[in-house]
């Protein structure tokens, strides 16, 4: 199907919405993540059917998986003209149109905790940065289901054990990451993921700094099989429910609150069930089944790379951020700081019950949302 197809198909779907709003209307959520990517697989489906459910088959969400309506940078583009009117949006990839969620995600929380990070960069995106919703505004879109990933790993086409190893090698990386390993002499590679896995496979990098989970969706397990053993950082959020605003405004009250209710549940589903308990089960799996192997780290070395990295990354966010003209970077990065503190004392209450931190993400984050300001 062709580009102008797939927009005319979309467009009379949205008219639908726009000239019948009682009628029951199928929207689109094209995500670029692979189709056996845990939010494909489980999150967005399951919070379809309940929108589904709840509204008795008046709004139907269908799921495109694979990017075949959008890729990773093309899905801002494509959820603002409403050739889809829902995706996956990652900030890092279009730095320009949103400089200020930007902020949050390329600060880097070096913490193992995924549930304390997920909730924080939420509440952060969606409570402490008007700038945040001002700018999806000018891109015609709202953002909800918000997650960070796991501790991110660097896995290699050869082992890597210290710092210094790491001199002249071509590493995928985003963000505060790309900072990070320039640091340590390395060239940062600002691939997506898929876009990443040709590279690896072509030879045309050397390492990912990703999450377990790509090693096998993405098949990185196939060309990269040596994780060096030291975790370097949290970042986030994904916006896992980036909607056309134009469909949005469409909604009732109710219908919007019921989408903010299913958000809680993706921003829990992804946390826990995908970074914490999925993550641990894949790195068994692709260990035993494609001879992955973690490799020794110089733990010394990389403590010192770190604290190298966090001694210059405020100022370096700050330079960043007023190059795009924003204004309230500094009390962006102090909430987010301030919001990692208190769900740190949250999580321990939380656990791996995806169900607690649903409702923990509801009353602390999306029943605080005014739907009509998004």
């Amino acid at each position: 199907m062709t580009f102008k197809m797939r927009a005319g198909l979309a467009a009379i779907a949205l008219l639908g919405l726009v000239t019948h709003p009682a009628a029951a209307v199928e929207l689109v959520h094209g995500s670029w993540a692979p189709a056996g990517d845990h939010l494909n697989t489980t999150a967005l489906p399951n919070a379809f059917k309940a929108i589904a459910d709840a509204t008795k088959g008046e709004i139907k969400w269908k799921l495109v998986a694979g990017g075949q309506l959008a890729d990773g940078k093309g899905s801002f583009q494509a959820v603002q003209d409403g050739l889809i009117q829902g995706g996956l949006g990652i900030s890092v990839f279009v730095p320009n149109l949103l400089p200020s969620l930007n902020v949050i995600y390329t600060t880097i929380i070096f913490d193992e905790d995924v549930v304390a990070v997920t909730g924080a960069a939420t509440e952060t995106m969606l409570l402490n940065c008007p700038s945040c919703i001002e700018e999806f505004k000018k891109m015609n879109a709202i953002f909800i289901g918000g997650f960070t990933g796991s501790p991110y790993a660097m896995y290699c086409t050869s082992p890597i054990k210290s710092v210094t190893e790491m001199k002249g090698k071509r590493i995928r990386a985003t963000g505060g990451a790309s900072d990070l390993f320039t640091i340590a002499g390395a060239t940062a590679i600002g691939a997506t993921p898929t876009e990443a896995a040709s590279l690896l496979q072509r030879g045309g990098m050397d390492c990912v700094w990703g999450l377990y989970e790509w090693l096998k969706v993405y098949g990185y397990g196939d060309f990269a099989k040596n994780i060096t053993d030291y975790r370097l950082g949290l970042t986030g959020p994904a916006i896992g429910m980036m909607l056309n605003r134009d469909a949005w405004l469409k909604f009732t009250p109710e219908q919007k609150k019921l989408h903010l209710r299913q958000a809680a549940y993706v921003s829990a589903e992804m946390g826990i069930g995908d970074y914490v308990i999925k993550e641990e089960a894949i790195l068994k799996e692709v260990m035993s089944t494609k001879n992955v192997v973690l490799v020794p780290a110089d733990r010394k070395e990389f403590d010192e790379l770190v604290a190298k990295y966090k001694a210059i990354e405020t100022s370096r966010t700050l330079k960043n951020a007023a190059s795009f003209g924003v204004k309230d970077a500094g009390s962006i990065i102090s909430a987010y700081e301030r919001n990692v503190e208190k769900w740190k004392k949250l999580s321990p209450g939380i656990g791996r019950d995806i169900k607690k931190f649903e409702e923990a993400m509801w009353r602390e984050v999306y029943e605080k949302v005014d739907p009509e300001k998004l």
